[in-house]
């Protein structure tokens, strides 16, 4: 059957539901939340092909659009083979893009004989952290990190952490409205970045969001969310703190890490887009590994 996309929206949340997180790969940008939070701007479309989720999607406005690797196959050629069909309709290679230790070798599989080529950026990687360790921001590399954490609850010893609830959401519309408020003009990733949490705050409990509040007194500090990837992986999807707050970002982390079912061993704290200061805030928290991404496009087939 052809693949028959269609834009990912709310109403695509039960469809999405059928693969993800059981089958996800621990791809920050495959959670439902994210899916359908981020797909105005990167153009998301989806599909379901024999019982495979098929996602089309771009990184930036000036990437390339690629598919993911399909979900629920391992890869199955017949999948592959329809959505090389789709993409030759459209005067495309067919790019598939997701973890390339898992990309190139289930792709060669598939389609032996066929000649890829290999893109990535680093900007394109995640930063994988043990969730123990932004718990207890335990050992030496992390050691300035539990110091202003220390700091903070010296100076906030009453400080709380609540969950994001229907009833706690109010706050964090009105902590994230006084944070953007510290702009003097918002940039497109940032206004990006401010509809897809407006998205998330308006579905937190349909799309199986879990997150927090730094609480001093009746005051909100910061908030943190995220979504389960896999059975073991969590991605931290959002983090936004009060920067004249001392130690407030070090203590949000280790209270939302705290507050996750035991089985999560794994967070991802996303990319950093090639942003110098988002990669040295990432590397700061000294990240165990990187969630290596990129994608292979193949050289159109030679037929008879």
């Amino acid at each position: 059957m052809p693949i028959q996309l269609k834009p990912v929206s709310f109403d695509s949340i039960d469809d999405l539901k059928r693969f993800l997180p059981a089958k996800g790969t621990g791809d920050c940008n495959l959670s439902v939340a994210s899916l359908i939070a981020r797909a105005q701007e990167r153009e998301t479309q989806y599909a379901i092909v024999n019982e495979t989720l098929v996602i089309r999607w771009r990184a930036a406005s000036d990437e390339p659009f690629v598919w993911l690797l399909p979900i629920g196959c391992q890869c199955c050629p017949c999948v592959l083979q329809e959505m090389e069909s789709w993409s030759e309709k459209k005067g495309e290679p067919l790019r598939l893009f997701g973890s390339l230790p898992e990309l190139v070798p289930a792709v060669e599989k598939a389609l032996p004989y066929r000649t890829l080529s290999m893109t990535t950026k680093t900007a394109w990687w995640d930063y994988l952290y043990r969730r123990d360790d932004i718990e207890t921001l335990r050992g030496r590399k992390l050691h300035g990190k539990r110091n202003f954490a220390k700091r903070f609850w010296t100076a906030y010893p009453h400080a709380r952490f609540e969950p994001i609830t229907e009833a706690t959401l109010p706050l964090c519309r009105e902590f994230l409205a006084r944070w953007y408020a510290r702009f003097d003009e918002m940039s497109p990733s940032m206004k990006d970045e401010a509809r897809a949490i407006e998205m998330a705050f308006d579905h937190f409990e349909a799309m199986n969001l879990h997150g927090g509040l730094l609480m001093v007194g009746d005051k909100v500090c910061g908030f943190s969310y995220g979504a389960r990837l896999t059975d073991t992986m969590f991605a931290v999807h959002i983090e936004k703190a009060d920067r004249d707050v001392v130690g407030a970002y070090p203590a949000l982390a280790s209270e939302l890490a705290r507050s996750l079912p035991d089985e999560i061993e794994w967070l991802n704290r996303e990319e950093d887009l090639g942003i110098d200061g988002l990669r040295k805030a990432k590397q700061d928290w000294s990240p165990a590994a990187m969630f290596e991404k990129g994608y292979v496009t193949l050289e159109p087939s030679k037929r008879a």
